[in-house]
């Protein structure tokens, strides 16, 4: 059970994502032409399957492919390994920093510990 609910969180994400972009690549869209006015043609960014909200059923645009919505995916791809990266780098410093921060606690108060406390933890040899 945990799998399925596993796998249906992933394409949830993955349609989550899918959405986002394809808005931002209209806002991308419409600031082209805003700042430009390069009319960009519809081929090139509307999806060729689309949803009508008045007769509640798709339909076939006639379009190719959403290519800005594509060109930014890749784009936050990249820079989320790049973030990962250097993420990963500066957890492991912090992490060898831990780590040699209790080496030191550890080796600077062991003078401090009294051996006889341990004796009652460990019973006396009595042979086989």
């Amino acid at each position: 059970m945990a799998w399925f609910i596993g796998w249906n969180y992933a394409l949830l994400y993955q349609l989550a994502a899918l959405t986002v972009v394809v808005s931002w690549s209209e806002y991308l869209v419409n600031f082209i032409e805003l700042v430009s006015n390069y009319h960009v043609a519809s081929v090139v960014v509307q999806a060729p399957v689309a949803w009508n909200e008045t007769a509640f059923h798709f339909y076939v645009t006639g379009d190719a492919i959403n290519l800005p919505a594509i060109a930014i995916t890749i784009l936050l791809t990249i820079v989320l390994i790049i973030g990962i990266r250097v993420t990963a780098i500066f957890n492991l410093v912090l992490v060898v920093f831990k780590i040699i921060i209790l080496l030191i606690f550890i080796f600077a108060c062991s003078k401090y510990v009294n051996r006889k406390n341990f004796d009652s933890f460990f019973p006396p040899n009595q042979g086989i």
